[in-house]
C-alpha cells in the first residue's frame, strides 16, 4: 500500500473512531446530535475529496514528469543513433 494510501486509511479509521465517540458522549438530544454528525459527515466528505484531489493532482506531475523524461532520452537517442 503507497503512503497515500495508509494517509486515507489512517484519516478513515480516525473519522470512526471520533464519531462513536461522538455518539456515545453526546449531551445532545437525538435530533440535535444527528445533524451535527450530518454537518461533520459533510465536512469529511469534503476533506476527503479535497485530499483525493491533492493525491490526483501529484500523481498526474509525476505521469508528466516521467513522461517528458521519457520524451527527451528517445529524442537523445535518435540524435545520437544518426549515422
Amino acid at each position: 500500500m503507497n503512503t497515500a494510501g495508509k494517509v486515507m486509511v489512517g484519516v478513515l479509521a480516525g473519522a470512526t473512531v471520533g464519531l462513536l465517540t461522538g455518539i456515545l458522549i453526546a449531551p445532545n438530544s437525538g435530533k440535535k446530535t444527528r445533524e451535527q454528525l450530518l454537518g461533520k459527515s459533510k465536512d469529511l466528505k469534503n476533506k476527503m475529496t479535497d485530499s483525493f484531489d491533492d493525491v490526483k493532482k501529484a500523481y498526474n506531475k509525476k505521469v508528466e514528469a516521467f513522461a517528458g523524461e521519457g520524451k527527451s532520452s528517445i529524442d537523445y537517442l535518435k540524435d545520437t543513433l544518426k549515422v
